[in-house]
C-alpha cells in the first residue's frame, strides 16, 4: 500500500469518530475498502451462510459481503442459487430484508418481479420492460458451492475451492455478533492462538473452522463498514446457543485490540497472522496506486 496509510494507523477508539475525520481522510479511507472490495473480495471464494439457513423452498439469506450485494435462495427444485441483490430496472435491492420465505422475489422499489432461479417474470406496466420478458433483465447468477455445510460464492474465477476439511453433518444453528472494529482486527484475533491443523482451517480471507471434539465451529467474518464487522458463527453438531458466552468473548476482545491498534500496537508478526498480512500486502500490490 502507498506511503504509510494504513489501517492499523487509523483504527480510532470510538466509531463515532469516524464522521469527524477530514473529509481528504475520510476519502482515503473509502479508496481503502474500494481497493478491498476490487481486488480481494471480487476475485476469491466469500462465504455467504450456512445451507442450514435457506433450508425450504422459497428461503431466502440477503447479505452485503466485502461490498457486494448478494441473495442466496432455495429454488422450487431444491437447489440454493447465489443471485446479485441488484435488480435489472435502476440497479436497486431486490431484497430487502435479511432473510424469510417467498414465493418470488419482488424489487421493493418498482415491483419488477423474479422467479426463485432469478429469472425477470413481470412488472407494472409503466415500469415494463419495452421488450418484454427476457434474459436481459434476469438477475446475474452468481457461481456458487456448497462446501462443508456453507455456501460459498464468487464473483471472479478462483483456482479453486477452499479446503474446509471434515466438518460436523448437524446444523445446530448460528450467532450473529456485531463488533465495532475493523474486520482485519477480527480475522487477525482469530488467527492469534492457532496454527494449521486438522482442527484448525483458515480459508483466505474471511472463514475459520475449528472443530472442537463433537463439534465443528465456523467463524464468519462479514465485513460492514471501516469500523464495524459482522461475525457469523456457524455451530455443527450441537447446539448454537452453547456458543453465545464465546462469541461474546470474541466481541470483548477485538473491540479492545481495536483499541490498541489505535493506540499504535500492531498484531505480532507470527504464524497465520503473518500469512494473513501477506496475503493483504500482496492484495494491495495488485491495486497499486489507488490507495
Amino acid at each position: 500500500m502507498a506511503g504509510t496509510l494504513t489501517y492499523r494507523s487509523m483504527v480510532p477508539t470510538t466509531p463515532r469518530f469516524i464522521i469527524r475525520l477530514p473529509a481528504e481522510l475520510r476519502a482515503e479511507l473509502e479508496k481503502i475498502a474500494q481497493a478491498e472490495k476490487r481486488t480481494l473480495f471480487a476475485t476469491e471464494w466469500l462465504p455467504l451462510c450456512a445451507e442450514g439457513q435457506v433450508e425450504k423452498p422459497g428461503d431466502f439469506l440477503s447479505a452485503t459481503v466485502g461490498g457486494w450485494s448478494v441473495v442466496a435462495v432455495r429454488d422450487g427444485q431444491g437447489a440454493v442459487r447465489v443471485l446479485r441483490n441488484a435488480c435489472r430496472h435502476q440497479n436497486m435491492q431486490v431484497v430487502g430484508a435479511p432473510s424469510g420465505n417467498c414465493e418470488a422475489l419482488r424489487c421493493r422499489f418498482h415491483g419488477w418481479t423474479y422467479d426463485l432461479q432469478g429469472r425477470f417474470l413481470s412488472a407494472p406496466p409503466p415500469v415494463a420492460p419495452k421488450d418484454g420478458p427476457s434474459s436481459a433483465h434476469d438477475l446475474p447468477s452468481l457461481a456458487m458451492s456448497n462446501v462443508a455445510g456453507l455456501v460459498l460464492f464468487t464473483l471472479g474465477q478462483p483456482a479453486a475451492l477452499p479446503e474446509l476439511g471434515r466438518v460436523a453433518k448437524a446444523y445446530g444453528g448460528t450467532l450473529a455478533t456485531d463488533i465495532a472494529c475493523n474486520w482485519k482486527v477480527c480475522v487477525e484475533h482469530l488467527l492469534a492462538e492457532h496454527a494449521p491443523s486438522p482442527d484448525f482451517i483458515w480459508a483466505w480471507p474471511l472463514l475459520t473452522v475449528r472443530r472442537a471434539g463433537p463439534l465443528s465451529i465456523v467463524e464468519q467474518v462479514v465485513p460492514h463498514t471501516f469500523l464495524r464487522t459482522r461475525l457469523f458463527t456457524h455451530v455443527f453438531g450441537g447446539p448454537a446457543a452453547a456458543y453465545e458466552q464465546a462469541a461474546a468473548t470474541i466481541k470483548h476482545v477485538c473491540e479492545h485490540l481495536r483499541a490498541d491498534r489505535a493506540a499504535g500496537t500492531p498484531a505480532e508478526e507470527v504464524g497465520m497472522v503473518a500469512a494473513f498480512h501477506t496475503r493483504l500486502a500482496e492484495a494491495y500490490a495488485r491495486d497499486a496506486g489507488t490507495i
